[in-house]
């Protein structure tokens, strides 16, 4: 069941690769409902943090394995009125994405930067991270089953600021083609020094 502020609003499910929710009507809007804030709300608390994911099945694989200040959004992008619902649920108003590990994941955190939403919450007094998975992990549920809860929560820990996040994503094209460069560089001169021997 999803639940905003106001009470229980809608269900949902999961039907192979495929998120199913009740239809939108005046009760139930999935960009206004976060899957299991009621379940999270103490443990947000305690943690002074909360977990966004994106989908359910993160979020029940999470609350197996002991990490209960998990919320997730309900197959949607991530919407501004989620995220400062997820923020008031930490008292220093921290939120920790830990989406997906692919390219998917990476566009929700740049599409929450150029709408302005980021910088909104920043200016609003909430701490936006991201977490990066374990190494060959698709999303929090993989990561939790594949390694663990203290290995995921390491992944938690580390998590950093969106805007050095973005920077890091930024340069990712150019460090590629730097080490493509390097190394077609090293095959060159190890050519020449062969031919020159």
């Amino acid at each position: 069941e999803a639940e905003g502020e106001g009470g229980g609003g809608g269900g949902g499910g999961r039907v192979a690769a495929k998120y199913l929710n009740s239809r939108e009507s005046d009760v139930f809007k999935k960009s206004e409902l976060l899957y299991a804030l009621p379940v999270a709300r103490s443990a947000a608390r305690r943690a002074d943090a909360v977990v966004l994911v994106e989908g359910y099945m993160d979020a029940i694989a999470l609350h197996a394995a002991g990490v209960e200040n998990v919320v997730a959004c309900l197959g949607t992008a991530i919407s501004e009125a989620q995220l400062e619902m997820a923020a008031r649920l930490s008292p220093s108003r921290v939120v920790l994405l830990s989406l997906d590990a692919d390219e998917a994941g990476r566009a929700a955190v740049r599409r929450l930067a150029q709408r302005g939403t980021l910088q909104r919450l920043d200016a609003r007094g909430a701490t936006t991270r991201v977490a990066s998975l374990p190494a060959g992990c698709k999303d929090p549920d993989e990561a939790v089953r594949a390694y663990g809860r203290a290995a995921y929560e390491a992944s938690l820990s580390c998590a950093e600021d969106w805007l050095l996040f973005l920077g890091r994503e930024a340069m990712r094209p150019y460090q590629a083609a730097l080490a493509a460069s390097r190394a077609a560089g090293g095959a060159e001169a190890g050519g020449a020094e062969a031919g020159g021997a």
